[in-house]
């Protein structure tokens, strides 16, 4: 893993060239994917699909922890990505539990844990890589909801973005156990000029001045034609818990205003790792 992550540093514009190509093939595809597991729970039932993919995640759970733990065991920094690696799997609880409608959605985690690793190594910053994955995420979920979902009564699906921000959290937290880092503070002046931070923060700042302007709504006004888009084509007023039809869980559907506010805290607690760590670059590297 060290030597692909150096590779990756040698080689940045290959790499994001591979990212974007990696994130291509795992949004594009995604009714294809939703038949064959379909097809997969009508041949074993729903119920032990849903068992087989918690089964899975928590073996998953288990084995990335031991890995995380044997490499950062006589690192200095040890206690600072211990305390962070803890944090997002409570996270990943706390989103499982009141964000997901079925298990089978705990591959949003999986799926960013590649994606966090490369990022990490290409930007060298735990915060501009959580800024990258929120709007990779955010152009998955923008996909299926303006091509996917034929404006059917559903939002954009910041629950989704969000657990995707946690897989990529433990992906860079993955990452930076493998590469070599020394304790350093970055400015927050430093941080914010980031290229993700900057674009993230850019997409966040365009949305709330189309808000302003009435050129964006938060949910769907019939009443209403001269806007672009919503949000979200949901009811407002829906319950705090709820069911959908695709999911055994009650959960709760982070409203348009939530789901930001939410992911742009993530990011902010992440920060912390590029105020206490500087992952050196490898020798070579452009």
């Amino acid at each position: 893993m060290e030597r692909f992550l150096a590779l990756i540093q040698r080689h940045p514009w290959w790499a994001w060239t591979g990212l974007i190509a990696y994130a291509a093939a795992v949004t594009f595809p995604h009714e294809q994917v939703q038949a064959v597991v379909g097809s997969f729970a009508t041949l074993i039932t729903h119920r032990r699909l849903y068992q087989l993919s918690a089964a899975l995640a928590v073996l998953l759970g288990i084995l990335l922890t031991c890995v995380l733990l044997r490499r950062i065991a006589h690192r200095a920094d040890r206690r600072t990505l211990l305390g962070f690696w803890v944090l997002s799997l409570v996270l990943v609880v706390g989103a499982w539990r009141l964000l997901t409608a079925n298990n089978t959605e705990l591959v949003h985690y999986p799926q960013y844990v590649p994606e966090g690793m490369a990022l990490i190594a290409l930007t060298l910053s735990p915060a501009e890589s959580l800024a990258w994955v929120a709007i990779f995420g955010g152009l998955d979920e923008t996909y299926q909801y303006a091509y996917l979902t034929g404006g059917r009564p559903v939002p954009l699906d910041f629950n989704d973005i969000y657990m995707d921000l946690l897989g990529g959290a433990i992906g860079i937290l993955l990452g930076i156990a493998f590469l070599p880092a020394k304790g350093m503070q970055a400015s927050w002046k430093r941080i914010l000029r980031r290229p993700g931070v900057v674009a993230f923060l850019g997409i966040l700042a365009t949305g709330v001045l189309l808000w302003a302007v009435g050129l964006m709504r938060l949910h769907d006004d019939k009443a209403n034609p001269h806007y672009w888009f919503s949000l979200s084509h949901s009811d407002p007023s829906m319950p705090w818990l709820f069911h959908r039809i695709w999911g055994p869980h009650m959960f709760h559907e982070l409203l348009p205003v939530e789901g930001p506010l939410w992911i742009l805290a993530t990011i902010a607690i992440y920060v912390v790792l590029d105020r206490r760590l500087s992952i050196v670059p490898e020798r070579g590297s452009t």
